[in-house]
């Protein structure tokens, strides 16, 4: 399966910068998804973030509350207005009555009971200076997100957790592209595995990620359809990777509306 990413494509990238009230900003009926992201940086005005707080609902207030240092809690406070905010452009729920539920391994979805919702997929990640959600009706999706600059024994993590086949890749690298592939690798491991919604039971050396024209996957057990999965790697800012995944059974391309955003900006 192909990619289309309505903003430009990560290699020229320019993206769209968007401020807006919670209005419908498209479809996500047939192949559309949606990716939303955020430069943490560019978040700062009080007011701002006091109508970012009352977004949250008790649980997350609890979670913003513990966390030690004032950046962590800057970072989960912008990530989930984004989430909250960005699910209000495609149903008719204000982003404060979000409602969330976890599925069996822990992944966040929307409650069962808010029907409003219904068939809304989605996934949300972030990392030092950046957070992203990913939305889709009816078909699984994944995000991750990583900071370039994230200080990791990068060599041992894929010694550990990569398979044969991408160590191999990657040790063929020249050294001075190595570290940009391992951050790949890692986006892409971890968008398939929040997509399959399967936590830390997935053996992340179980699969492989190659590319050609585009980013593929490859499985160890046949009884995975590598047809049924689609793949994007890209770079919002110059110190920041995100992949994306798709589960898409019906095998169809997905058009994928990538924006930058602040959640709120403008809004009255």
């Amino acid at each position: 399966m192909g990619l289309v990413i309505q903003s430009s494509p990560l290699e020229s990238l320019s993206l769209m910068t968007t401020t807006h009230s919670i209005q419908s900003v498209g479809s996500l009926s047939g192949s559309n998804a949606a990716v939303r992201w955020t430069n943490i940086d560019d978040v700062s005005c009080p007011d701002l973030l006091a109508r970012y707080e009352q977004l949250l609902d008790d649980g997350e207030r609890k979670r913003h509350r513990a966390f030690h240092f004032p950046e962590d809690r800057h970072l989960f406070l912008v990530a989930h207005a984004l989430l909250r905010t960005s699910l209000s452009q495609y149903a008719g729920v204000q982003p404060q009555d979000w409602r969330f539920a976890s599925e069996e391994h822990g992944r966040p979805q929307i409650a069962a009971a808010q029907r409003e919702g219904g068939g809304i997929q989605f996934n949300l990640s972030h990392t030092r200076g950046l957070a992203a959600c990913a939305i889709a009706r009816d078909v699984s999706i994944g995000i991750d997100v990583e900071c370039l600059e994230r200080n990791a024994d990068w060599r041992s993590i894929a010694g550990r957790y990569f398979s044969r086949f991408e160590t191999t890749a990657l040790a063929a690298l020249p050294v001075g592209e190595q570290p940009e592939r391992f951050f790949e690798y890692w986006t892409l491991k971890e968008a398939y595995v929040k997509a399959q919604g399967g936590g830390l039971s997935i053996p992340l050396d179980g699969f492989s990620f190659y590319r050609d024209d585009r980013w593929r996957i490859a499985f160890q057990d046949a009884d995975n359809d590598p047809d049924e999965w689609q793949f994007t790697c890209l770079r919002p800012t110059a110190r920041h990777d995100m992949s994306i995944a798709i589960h898409a059974d019906n095998k169809v391309d997905y058009e994928i509306d990538i924006r930058r955003t602040i959640p709120l900006a403008g809004a009255t």
